[in-house]
């Protein structure tokens, strides 16, 4: 649907803390913007989230997340709650990007311009609201990509003292001490279908993941499907079928990797709880992960 004009400021949500040493210069480059939006600076964990459910309460149409997926998905949280409590047929709050963070895999999807600010919101403010799936893993929300076993432990391991430092390589840092540890016993539980044993599982809603990386070759963020890749071990042979599936001719059948698509899945493990990480961001550890469809599809605007 077309962009319906406000009157409202564009409220823009910046985490400042995501480039320290760059706040001061970006958050100057976001109010010479035209037209001018009006800016929010977070003050700590959870304060995007916060911030994004009092404005979509308050009824703007567009809240806009200026950083990389972690505050995306903070913010996420906020738009979903607000947009949770709305009557059927009320209209929803929309989600849009200036991805200015470490990580921009969501950006990348919706096909937005990474580097040039200004060519971004231009199209934030002139483009197409168009509505993707949503999911929930135990309550959490999430609409790009997540791991459970290995993907999200790496995620928990690395600070963000790291990732301001070492930036994307501050991930790799972690994957190399992590691997170095036992796996989890995963298993995965589709309705219909015999369980599935893996170490790693990982989760995406669309293409891209952990960077402009095409990993779920076939995923769609509007079929209503999850596109699932299980590890069954954690060899060398597992990152030799993903590599080849995802750069070379696709998923076939393997005994290292299960790849499927689900509309909702159970993942558990015997041995204790497991992390899992949704857009990036750390959402807990449990025994067990129940993914869902959320109750309704998340608004955005896609370049």
């Amino acid at each position: 649907m077309p962009r319906m004009r406000s009157l409202m400021p564009i409220p823009v949500i910046l985490n400042p803390a995501a480039r320290s040493t760059k706040a001061a210069t970006l958050g100057q480059a976001i109010r010479r913007l035209s037209p001018e939006p009006e800016l929010h600076l977070t003050q700590g964990p959870g304060d995007a989230t916060v911030i994004a459910e009092r404005l979509a309460a308050e009824g703007h149409e567009l809240v806009v997340v200026a950083g990389g997926d972690g505050t995306m998905n903070e913010v996420l949280q906020g738009v979903c709650r607000a947009n949770a409590r709305r009557k059927p047929g009320e209209k929803h709050t929309a989600l849009a990007v200036l991805p200015l963070g470490t990580m921009n895999v969501f950006s990348v999807e919706l096909k937005l311009p990474g580097k040039d600010i200004a060519e971004c919101w231009r199209r934030i403010t002139t483009g197409k609201i168009v509505e993707i799936d949503l999911w929930m893993a135990n309550g959490h929300y999430f609409v790009q990509l997540g791991g459970i076993g290995l993907d999200a432990q790496i995620v928990q391991e690395t600070s963000w003292e790291q990732k301001k430092k070492y930036g994307p390589l501050s991930y790799v840092m972690s994957a190399v001490n992590v691997l170095m540890r036992p796996a989890p016993a995963l298993s995965v539980q589709i309705d219909g279908k015999a369980p599935l044993l893996g170490t790693v599982v990982l989760i995406g809603n669309g293409k891209y993941y952990g960077g402009p990386f095409p990993l779920f070759r076939d995923a769609s963020n509007t079929d209503g499907k999850l596109d699932l890749i299980i590890f069954r071990g954690l060899g060398g042979m597992e990152f030799i079928q993903l590599l080849r599936g995802m750069l070379i001719d696709g998923y076939q059948r393997s005994e290292y990797l299960d790849y499927i698509q689900a509309d909702g899945f159970t993942v558990s493990s015997d041995h204790g709880e497991v992390p899992v990480e949704l857009d990036g961001e750390l959402a807990g550890q449990s025994a067990r992960w129940d993914v869902r469809p959320a109750p309704f599809r998340l608004s955005v605007i896609a370049g």
